[in-house]
């Protein structure tokens, strides 16, 4: 009975103790169950943060993305009308721009031997005017060309501009009846040393003679023949210099200081025997220097010539006034071939 009772016991504490132990290892396995369920639980959580913080934050550069976009269809939008307005103005002036040829003359002679690329026979020069009143040319001033661009004044049909660069004698005695006589008008470019020169010698030969004062007068006197300026001394080209340009290796300001130096010397002196003011300038060989354009504004001229030979499209915009290019008249060619030249550059501008 005893060892029944102590076995009983026995097993009483066996399944205790086993109890205990299978108790402890619930325990320890829902212990490590719970850590694993709360790190799950966590990671899970942190996840969906991370998620979360994700889709916040492509919200934003959504948001930022949109409104960027947003910002540049405005600007297209907005660049895009002044691209429109700007080409309504382009459309508009091409309606109504202006085709003005340019002729560039020089010296003029009877002596055939003495025709070249600056020097035309007097025969061309008057087969020349017979063209451009064939083809219904009307030919104007720089004055009246200033006067449609800056005052709105009507130009007659067809415009035309004839200039003569250097003042070589030659114009005032052989162009000058010839314009007379057909009804023409002109502009000469004297050179104002050349000028002074021949104003204080009696050596006149009307092959190689330049204009003096006295005749610079006379024909600045009359309703056809405009004087303009072509620099007082710096029509040559020198190692230092070429024209009206900088020199290699000169500063700027030294430059526009022998430019307006030179340049107003002739303008006075032009007021001075003429009373007339030039309005023009007419670069020596179409030598240009970068900023030479702000330079003969200050000095009061509204317009410049150049030597680049193209046909000139005037829309009434007055910085058009300060490159006007024009074709150097080659003696060596026919007139017929000359004025082709013109026509083709014509041709090719509408193209």
């Amino acid at each position: 009975m005893n060892n029944l009772k102590l076995k009983k016991t026995s097993n009483n504490l066996t399944n205790s103790v086993s109890d205990r132990n299978s108790q402890n290892e619930k325990d320890k396995f829902s212990k490590s169950h719970n850590q694993k369920s709360i790190m799950k639980y966590y990671n899970e959580t942190f996840k969906g943060f991370r998620r979360n913080c994700k889709v916040l934050i492509n919200r934003k550069i959504l948001k930022y993305t949109f409104t960027a976009f947003f910002i540049i269809i405005c600007s297209m939008i907005f660049f895009n009308t002044q691209i429109y307005d700007k080409n309504n103005v382009e459309t508009f002036n091409s309606e109504n721009e202006i085709t003005l040829p340019v002729i560039m003359y020089h010296n003029m002679t009877k002596k055939q031997n003495l025709i070249d690329r600056y020097c035309v026979s007097v025969k061309q020069f008057e087969e020349d005017l017979k063209y451009i009143k064939k083809k219904g040319y009307n030919c104007i001033t720089s004055s009246e060309l200033i006067d449609y661009v800056y005052n709105g004044k009507k130009l007659p049909e067809n415009p035309f501009i004839i200039t003569f660069d250097d003042g070589y004698e030659s114009f005032y005695t052989y162009a000058y009846p010839l314009l007379k006589k057909y009804n023409m008008k002109a502009i000469m470019s004297i050179v104002g040393g050349y000028t002074d020169l021949f104003s204080d010698t009696e050596d006149h030969n009307v092959d190689y003679s330049h204009l003096n004062w006295k005749q610079v007068n006379e024909l600045n006197n009359t309703d056809f023949i405009e004087i303009q300026n072509h620099t007082y001394n710096l029509h040559e080209i020198t190692p230092k210099r070429k024209g009206a340009a900088i020199a290699k290796g000169e500063s700027f300001e030294n430059f526009k200081n022998v430019f307006k130096k030179d340049v107003s010397k002739l303008n006075d002196l032009i007021l001075n025997y003429t009373g007339k003011k030039a309005k023009m300038f007419t670069y020596p060989y179409g030598n240009i220097t970068e900023g030479s354009v702000e330079i003969i504004k200050e000095l009061g001229f509204l317009g410049a010539f150049t030597c680049t030979e193209q046909v000139n499209f005037i829309t009434g915009v007055s910085e058009e006034l300060y490159s006007i290019g024009r074709f150097n008249r080659d003696g060596r060619i026919s007139t017929k071939e000359f004025f082709n030249k013109i026509s083709k550059n014509l041709e090719a501008h509408k193209k």
